[in-house]
């Protein structure tokens, strides 16, 4: 078999050669935020995984769809996997609309797959790779990652089980987003922590989902808008502060 073509399973190899280039040619897509953006390094990466964790009410649905808007602009068609039941159809009109986009081709562009569950959730990656329809998906937003694992592995008894199962899903996601160049869009509640007796807020998942991140994004209110901190950067970098309107968040 030829290096980089697909094996007669669907699998595909690499050379060492390969993989830099392809790692050197991954793009960005931009949040629609400029501030989150240079704190990103020009938006969320290709090939990679971003996570945006943060309590409730602080804008995390806010930015994945206004994440499809932005891939929308592009040409770009997106799956949204929504265990929450916030996918916002009105909203993302809203955003495309305000931003000088056709709200319909916006809307026409984005996939909203409800995954009530472990097992529809892990579908939907075999789904997106297998569905002619939804194969070509240059974004993939999952809103919220963690919930349906949580639910489903409840109590520090149940927690080896959640977190390798939780383990093999987003490795699946992970190769898949290398593979296909997708941009991935996690976004993640905050469970609170004690830490040299002070009380944290930090992402459900832990190490087990930091592992397999590019990047995470710590939200939080500030005042009217949002204030945005990129955690365990190799650098540290300012955080971004970004107001919300019916443009969305900016």
């Amino acid at each position: 078999m030829e290096q980089g073509q697909a094996a007669p399973s669907g699998l595909r190899s690499f050379t060492f050669e390969e993989a830099l280039e392809a790692g050197r040619t991954l793009g960005t897509l931009g949040t629609g935020c400029t501030g989150l953006d240079s704190m990103l390094g020009g938006g969320y990466e290709e090939g990679k995984l971003t996570e945006v964790h943060g309590p409730s009410n602080s804008g995390k649905t806010q930015l994945a769809i206004q994440a499809t808007v932005m891939a929308a602009a592009r040409g770009w068609t997106s799956v949204y996997v929504d265990t929450e039941s916030t996918f916002r159809p009105e909203r993302l009109a809203q955003i495309a609309e305000r931003r000088g986009l056709d709200p319909q081709d916006a809307l026409a562009r984005v996939f909203s797959v409800r995954a009530d569950d472990v097992d529809a959730q892990v579908r939907v990656v075999s789904r997106i790779k297998e569905d002619p329809r939804v194969s070509p998906a240059k974004l993939v937003v999952v809103d919220t990652v963690t919930k349906n694992f949580t639910l489903e592995f409840p109590g520090a008894e149940r927690v080896g089980k959640r977190q390798g199962a939780l383990a093999v899903y987003l490795n699946s996601v992970s190769i898949d987003a290398y593979l296909r160049r997708r941009v991935v869009l996690l976004t993640n509640r905050v469970a609170s922590v004690t830490r040299d007796g002070v009380s944290v807020d930090v992402g459900v998942g832990g190490l087990t989902l930091g592992r397999f991140l590019s990047k995470s994004v710590r939200l939080s209110r500030d005042g009217a808008g949002v204030l945005a901190v990129l955690d365990q950067a190799e650098a540290p970098r300012p955080p971004a502060r970004a107001g919300l309107s019916e443009r969305g968040v900016e």
